[in-house]
């Protein structure tokens, strides 16, 4: 279940502060925002030189210059924070630039950092010190210090959100929070649990990520995560791939009721959280999970107890990605609509169009963005957006704006924001707009006291002048009271402090020309306490930061891998000269010192398994182009995927260099014909010789094509979502569009509705669903069984098919046990996510026959059939058939009746082949 947080639960967002692409703190970044900036930007010659790149690199075909890089990430006001000029040096810019990030947030949400205020948390994500690894270690000064404690204190993850404690005195948990892209909107989570708890009285929660060098590029691999061009593009049809951008992002929350009585400016008010992961529930370690997207959503949205037909903007985590977007989309509208939601015309939008992917910091960008938006009441453009992926369901209850949306007659009442790690942490969480404030905005009488402290003399009259300036417009000035109150209750007291009595904004611009020109200095009490009725907070300036260049310059090769290249081969290795069955020696000894270098093992065996040996689909992209370039041919990423050892990668690179062998494409054709082919799985034994009688005795003009169960079991997916998205894509590369005839036997039948559940989420057709005696979903879910009741259940199997089947012996010979066994586990972890939309045909047994012992052995839920109904929007046609569920194929009478059900069920395809309708399918030369 996921976690989330207490039902009806408020608490506030009172202060912001970060560095983004393009973006000083957060008032440019919505300012770009509103504006439709693409801070996204193409590096120079000068740019990629100084970070390393080789020209002839730069100029290669297929290398990406653009990136999204903050400015200045090398300077830091070390004497501020008290840290030493090596110390800074050290220190990666990640933890300096969220250390200046959280001081300035305390600053914007005008509270002190310090025990006085109660107990303050830090919960912050960070990425990899890529710092460390590129510039501090391959330096001469530094390169024997890995070690060393001054080297992990300034890089280590650990110590990101300590430091922060540390250095700002707060007396609250530190905690450093590693999600992968969903780090930042995790720590949001947390800080708003121990909130709830009493744990904490307010708390600074966000991410960073900076890559250095920031300048450097990339080089596009088809398949990968990076877009071919170095644009985001969410949503749209043209998606292909996100682009790694930098920055860092902070809040400052508390509990609402604490915020309205202290007099905070509230930006927004999270009132639901909920945090996930999605299991073994996807197709690889790093893909994304739809089922637990769903779940989390639902989670956050029950935690909010808020309508979600009030939610009118969401803030996806639109990475993007032709894959990504439109399963999180599915699973955005899935979820939202189970609740009654979202709200017509509810926009939705990725900030990482504008700015990229801020990995860590992804998550908390997105909330500051929607903060922003229900603070201001607008939703600005998405960018890079055209028109809808054609791989979304049409009907799905978003819009995409195109121009700023400024709500002003009707109110954006709510907002959500989803952040998706990779390797499946989940977060989503659910905002509303900012209440009325408690306190009066109208004048109170009376002297004030006005203090403004800073670190010394000189610093205390750049606040003196700083804040003359904020003060110049009567017109957008703050009440004397609000002001006095701000600085009271918001700025530390530092050691160079002056005290101004004052009644009137005149003596505060007086009192500040003195301070200014140095008239007045030094350190003055204040009053303990504030001696009126709390005021209301308002944005001022911060503390004078004098920032300056702390940076370690590389003067030696780099530490880790060099860039864009395998890792080196793994020393010790006793492997000698390799050789094959179907494979050159010398192809299989070089995909195996590929896989070597890339998976940094020794000694692999030529059978050994990719994915065994610890191999995940982002570094099977990586080892696919290696492979490609490096043999001139194109491998295709799932077809690596499915080869899976060095023996039949090997074997099959050779037959692309020579051009011999074309290996089955999986798909078999049962019968020729004209016309738009009827694709039928194949039933759970994963052969599709029960096929054959069928089709000798139908009369039908519609080809058939079966498809084929993987050669080897092992390579199978291990989700029946998994096995339907393997077919489609061997039947699109036949057929790239609808519409579409799909069918299958069994189990079979399942898979062909989730195939054609997958193909209507495209954007495509489906003509036609035949399933032939196929069980509901509700026959299997939920009813796992034993490995020792399973295997005690497989005899009766044999039984049932035995006295017309294939020889029982042969079926064990190839391995029918673990196909079954596999595919009715499919069967019970799976259930579909929506409803077909279209009719379907069930040609179903009409006998229970000596299949009853065998159903209760697999502890199946024998429901009717016809609850094939409940899962479509359109009709569901039953055809009765003679025999039971596997006799129904039997010679004879049942076999000629179940041709004649089938012909019945498919004559209107013939007639409509007869007159040439829908006969582009595309056939391999």
């Amino acid at each position: 279940m996921p976690d989330s947080r207490t039902s009806g639960s408020a608490i506030a967002i009172v202060g912001m502060a970060g560095r983004f692409p393009g973006a000083r703190d957060t008032t440019e970044l919505w300012e770009g925002l509103m504006a439709g900036k693409e801070s996204v930007r193409r590096f120079e010659d000068d740019e990629l030189a100084a970070a390393g790149v080789p020209a002839e690199q730069a100029d290669a075909d297929g290398y990406v210059r653009r990136g999204a890089d903050i400015a200045d990430a090398d300077l830091f006001d070390a004497r501020f924070f008290d840290v030493t000029q090596r110390d800074a040096k050290l220190m990666d810019p990640q933890h300096r630039i969220f250390l200046t990030c959280a001081w300035r947030a305390m600053e914007d949400a005008g509270t002190a950092p310090g025990p006085d205020y109660g107990p303050v948390g830090v919960f912050a994500g960070t990425s990899l010190s890529t710092y460390l690894l590129s510039h501090v270690l391959a330096s001469k000064e530094f390169a024997g210090t890995a070690l060393s404690y001054p080297v992990l204190l300034g890089n280590d993850k650990d110590f990101l959100a300590t430091r922060v404690s540390y250095k700002l005195n707060l007396n609250g948990p530190g905690l450093s929070v590693q999600t992968a892209c969903s780090s930042s909107l995790t720590a949001v989570h947390l800080a708003c649990a121990a909130l709830e708890r009493g744990e904490i009285k307010a708390a600074l929660a966000g991410g960073v990520s900076i890559t250095v060098p920031q300048t450097g590029g990339y080089r596009y691999q088809q398949g990968g995560i990076l877009s071919p061009d170095g644009h985001c593009r969410p949503f749209d049809a043209d998606a292909a791939g996100t682009v790694k951008g930098n920055g860092c992002g902070v809040v400052v929350l508390k509990r609402l009721a604490d915020a309205l009585a202290e007099g905070d400016r509230i930006y927004a008010v999270i009132r639901g959280t909920a945090v996930n992961n999605d299991g073994s529930d996807k197709v690889g370690f790093t893909a994304p999970g739809p089922n637990g997207q769903q779940s989390v959503i639902r989670a956050a949205l029950e935690a909010s107890a808020l309508d979600a037909a009030d939610i009118g903007y969401v803030e996806a985590h639109g990475t993007g990605t032709a894959v990504g977007d439109p399963l999180e989309l599915m699973s955005l509208a899935a979820a939202y609509r189970a609740a009654g939601g979202p709200a017509p015309d509810c926009r939705i939008g990725s900030v990482k169009a504008n700015v990229g992917h801020l990995d860590a910091a992804a998550g908390i960008t997105g909330l500051i963005k929607t903060a922003l938006a229900l603070h201001r009441q607008a939703v600005p453009a998405q960018i890079n957006f055209d028109r809808p992926s054609p791989h979304t369901d049409r009907t799905l209850p978003f819009t995409v704006p195109t121009e700023p949306v400024h709500y002003a007659d009707t109110p954006l009442a709510a907002a959500a924001v989803s952040s998706f790690g990779l390797g499946g942490t989940n977060v989503h969480c659910v905002l509303e707009a900012p209440p009325a404030p408690t306190v009066p905005a109208d004048e109170e009488a009376g002297v004030h006291p006005l203090v403004l402290s800073a670190r010394d003399d000189e610093a205390l009259r750049t606040v003196a002048t700083e804040l003359l300036h904020h003060l110049a417009d009567d017109a957008t000035a703050p009440t004397v009271r609000d002001l006095a109150y701000t600085l009271f209750t918001g700025r530390a007291r530092m050691a160079a402090t002056r005290v101004l009595d004052v009644t009137t904004l005149q003596e505060v611009r007086a009192g500040l020309r003195a301070v200014a020109a140095g008239a007045a200095a030094g350190e003055e009490q204040p009053p303990a306490h504030w001696p009126g009725a709390p005021g209301r907070k308002v944005s001022l300036p911060g503390h004078p930061l004098h920032e300056e260049s702390h940076w370690i310059r590389p003067d030696l090769e780099p530490a880790g891998p060099a860039r864009d290249s395998a890792p080196p081969i793994p020393a010790g290795s006793t492997r000698p000269p390799a050789s094959g069955r179907g494979a050159t020696g010398r192809t299989l000894s070089r995909v195996l010192s590929v896989l070597e270098q890339h998976l940094a093992m020794a000694d692999i065996a030529p059978d050994d398994d990719f994915h065994d040996l610890g191999g995940d689909s982002m570094l099977a992209v990586e080892v696919t182009t290696c492979l490609c370039e490096e043999f001139g041919v194109d491998l295709g990423h799932d077809e690596f995927t499915e080869l899976r050892t060095a023996e039949r990668i090997a074997e099959r690179l050779d037959a692309l260099v020579t051009g011999a062998g074309t290996p089955s494409d999986g798909l078999v054709s049962l019968r020729e014909g004209t016309g738009r082919p009827l694709y039928l799985v194949h039933p759970a034994g994963g052969t599709n010789f029960v096929y054959t009688g069928l089709v000798a005795h139908s009369r039908s003009a519609v080809p058939l094509t079966a498809l084929s169960f993987p050669a080897d079991v092992s390579t199978a997916p291990s989700s029946l979502r998994g096995l339907a998205a393997l077919y489609l894509e061997r039947i699109r590369a036949r057929q790239p569009h609808g519409p579409y005839r799909l069918g299958g036997y069994s189990f079979g039948g399942n898979v062909a509705y989730e195939m054609a559940l997958q193909l209507q989420a495209a954007g495509e057709e489906v003509e036609a669903l035949v399933m032939l005696d196929s069980y509901p979903p509700e026959t299997y879910v939920g009813r796992h069984l034993s490995d020792e009741e399973f295997s005690d259940a497989f005899p009766l199997l044999l039984d049932a098919v035995a006295e017309d089947g294939p020889d029982v012996q042969e079926l064990r010979a190839k391995g029918f046990y673990q196909i079954w066994k596999h595919n009715y586990d499919l069967l019970k972890a799976h259930y579909p996510d929506q409803r077909f939309r279209g009719d379907a045909v069930l040609l179903r047994a009409e006998e229970a026959g000596n299949t009853l012992r065998l159903d209760t052995a697999l502890r199946m839920n024998l429901v009717d059939k016809t609850l094939w109904q409940a899962h479509l929007s359109g009709h569901l046609t039953v055809r009765k058939v003679l025999g039971d569920h596997f006799s129904m194929f039997a010679e004879g009478e049942p076999v000629r009746a179940l041709a004649a059900a089938f012909d019945e069920t498919v004559s209107a395809f013939d007639r409509a082949d007869a007159g040439g309708a829908g006969q582009e399918v595309n056939r391999p030369c």
